[in-house]
């Protein structure tokens, strides 16, 4: 996962140069995920987690993705959790946690 992490990470910073591809957005992604599962899992012990990833993926911008694929490399820190945090508290993001929620609990 790491080497994974760093190969898009290397790829993004390269990327100024040259058209994003595919490939490097779907690595960070992959990348970004794994961390906002963890910094939502420790900060929120007893919360699927589950629930709300996707909501904060789907909210977050190009440069809060690439921050948060970096911390799969070197490390989630006070940062990352701001950033998670930040993700977490726009209003598309509590609105879509909200039907997630709802629809988690009505089946």
């Amino acid at each position: 996962m790491r080497g994974a992490a760093f190969a898009a990470l290397s790829a993004l910073i390269l990327s100024g140069c040259v058209e994003s591809s595919p490939l490097v957005e779907d690595t960070t992604r992959v990348a970004a995920k794994g961390v906002v599962k963890t910094v939502i899992s420790s900060k929120f012990p007893g919360v699927d987690a589950d629930l709300y990833v996707d909501c904060v993926m789907d909210n977050a911008n190009t440069s809060q993705l690439v921050s948060l694929a970096k911390a799969a490399v070197v490390g989630v820190d006070s940062s990352t959790v701001t950033t998670v945090t930040e993700i977490a508290s726009e209003p598309e993001t509590l609105k879509c946690v909200a039907q997630n929620g709802l629809s988690g609990l009505l089946g």
